[in-house]
């Protein structure tokens, strides 16, 4: 019999509960513009400013779903769009992080969007695809 273990990720910093207030896409590469950056995942835990290139992204399949309000179970009525309609009709957007994915070359964060207009936030799943790198860029 033989036996392989999937190591645990090292990933170097948490997105949990940190913003996202804007994303940026340049040729290949997905810019994910953080309100107040992300936090170290070793001690002492430090929050820094920062922001993420998810590089040479497949757009072909990289997407955003926006599902129902306030994360409800049950039925809902959600849609999903590339990231590149995502993009051209919204404008104004904050999207809170509660969960980060990482599998091979992809890449998903899960939590709530906030939408000019709409009363409640709205929960939203978006998953990347990419065969470059996942770069995190700190201000320090």
């Amino acid at each position: 019999m033989k036996k392989t273990i999937l190591q645990k990720h090292n990933i170097p910093y948490s997105l949990h509960d940190m913003i996202i207030k804007e994303i940026k896409t340049e040729e290949n590469n997905i810019t994910l513009i953080f309100q107040n950056g992300y936090t170290e995942t070793t001690k002492p835990y430090k929050q820094v400013n920062g922001s993420i290139i998810i590089e040479n992204a497949d757009y072909d399949f990289c997407a955003v779903h926006l599902l129902s309000e306030n994360g409800n179970y049950g039925n809902f009525k959600g849609k999903k769009l590339s990231l590149e309609n995502f993009l051209k009709n919204f404008k104004e957007y904050s999207l809170e992080v509660v969960t980060e994915l990482y599998g091979f070359n992809q890449a998903e964060y899960n939590g709530f969007i906030n939408l000019p207009g709409e009363e409640n936030v709205i929960e939203y799943s978006m998953s990347f695809y990419y065969t470059g790198g996942l770069a995190y860029i700190t201000e320090e």
